[in-house]
């Protein structure tokens, strides 16, 4: 007897220790009264509840499931189980739980506003949606299910749309967490500066010591130009996490703004020392190096990044160009050719691997994808002027005539385009294309410009 009363005790600790935000001691209690009474499915819930306040969704999936052997339709039990195989990735297991609560007890609510989660995770947002609407039918006004909702309306880019519903859920319930962070988020993806920097200031009203949040806007300001005070937030989050990856990233992203190239060198290698995968380190530490003239450092670094996986479609831009500068062409003409799978129709893409062909001296491949370019923005320039000059390469002068006519009228304020013009209709055209082609590496490297995605 006094083994199951000492049992109870744990109980009520682990109960008071919960509450106190000590979750480890909580789940420990707990084990030790279920030891000693396996039995009470109650006792096998809290485990669950411990756990998932600890992030452990594994073992509490395990709690969970001890819990329904015990007493297999409490709905709330199922209900958390199921919300836990959605933050494990298990969708499929996760709705059928919810199912399965549909079936004892249509009128629970949850069932419906997790299944939005679910089906968010799953990329099925027609499902999300209409799950939300379900739920509506059973509790009119739920900011839990507001709040999934403009989760499913972010992840497809509706952002307006996710901002009325966040803004809806602060109405409902003004504490809500994290609303102000998301709103923030999403004012910032439709380029609201000034309102996204409100938001994360009001978020940080309601938790000042959220790190996170206070990386966040120093990101924005970043971004903002707002430099001094982008590094103040940044070593504010240092002063509570020394060693964060993300704040010492971002002080590397201030030094590069300030062209401050050895400083922002021995930030990103501060971040290789705390986390060598961490996402971009070797672009940004590649083109730190090469503004300092380091081009073979740079280009080991440059290649570090192309292994990486799971780059977008940006990252891939950006680490094409910087491989052109490091002249890495055959492995920048990699993650070109990557971008082109992953955006077919981006004709900035078509254009730079277009260049990274040409300066391989595969003329032909250039040229086809110079093409592909003007298929999807006939007056590019820059692919214009390109193809101009490889047509020139290979001796085709009305050609290279023709692309440098609709260059000029592209962009006729470019002195480039206006040069190779000229050039074009010069007595002694031949000669200047005969001494091109007897140095054709030479003339590739100096004469064919691949700019970014923004250049004309």
């Amino acid at each position: 007897m006094d083994d199951w009363n000492q049992a109870e005790q744990r109980v009520e600790l682990a109960q008071r220790l919960y509450e106190t935000g000590d979750f480890s001691k909580a789940a420990r209690e707990l084990r030790s009264a279920i030891a000693v009474n396996p039995y009470n499915p109650s006792w096998h819930f809290n485990l669950a509840l411990t756990l998932d306040a600890l992030g452990d969704y594994a073992h509490a999936v395990a709690a969970y499931r001890r819990a329904l052997e015990l007493e297999p339709d409490d709905v709330e039990v199922i209900n958390g189980l199921g919300v836990d195989q959605t933050r494990l990735g298990h969708y499929r297991d996760a709705l059928d739980c919810f199912e399965r609560i549909e079936k004892l007890d249509p009128s629970f609510e949850p069932a419906y506003c997790n299944r939005i989660v679910t089906y968010s995770e799953m990329g099925d947002h027609e499902s999300a949606e209409l799950m939300f609407y379900l739920a509506r039918q059973i509790k009119d006004e739920c900011p839990l299910c507001l709040y999934n909702l403009a989760n499913s309306l972010y992840e497809r880019q509706q952002f307006g749309k996710a901002i009325a519903c966040w803004e809806s859920v602060l109405k409902l319930d003004p504490e809500h967490c994290d609303v102000h962070a998301r709103l923030a988020e999403s004012h910032w993806s439709l380029g609201e500066f000034a309102k996204a920097r409100e938001c994360y200031i009001a978020q940080l009203r309601e938790e000042p010591g959220d790190y996170e949040t206070l990386l966040d806007l120093g990101e924005l300001l970043l971004e903002m130009g707002e430099l001094d005070d982008a590094g103040e937030k940044f070593r504010r989050v240092l002063e509570q996490a020394p060693e964060h990856v993300g704040a010492h990233f971002g002080l590397a992203e201030l030094a590069f703004k300030r062209d401050q190239m050895d400083i922002a060198e021995k930030q990103l290698r501060l971040v290789l020392r705390l986390d060598k995968h961490y996402p971009g380190v070797h672009q940004k530490l590649g083109e730190v190096l090469l503004r300092k003239g380091k081009l073979t450092v740079a280009g080991v670094h440059l290649l570090a990044e192309l292994r990486q996986p799971g780059q977008d479609a940006e990252s891939l831009m950006e680490l094409g160009q910087l491989l052109l500068e490091a002249r890495k062409f055959r492995q920048a003409n990699e993650a070109l050719r990557k971008l082109v799978a992953l955006e077919p129709e981006n004709a900035a893409a078509h254009h730079s691997l277009a260049v990274s062909y040409f300066l391989m001296h595969d003329l032909d491949a250039g040229i086809r994808h110079c093409r592909r370019a003007l298929k999807h923005r006939p007056n590019y320039a820059l692919a214009l002027y390109n193809l101009s000059l490889a047509h020139m390469q290979k001796g085709q002068m009305s050609r290279a005539r023709r692309y440098a006519s609709r260059a000029i009228v592209a962009a006729p304020t470019d002195k480039n385009i206006h040069t190779l013009a000229a050039q074009l209709g010069l007595n002694g055209f031949w000669q200047s294309v005969k001494a091109a082609l007897r140095h054709p590496l030479h003339n590739l490297a100096r004469r064919f410009r691949h700019g970014g995605p923004d250049k004309a």
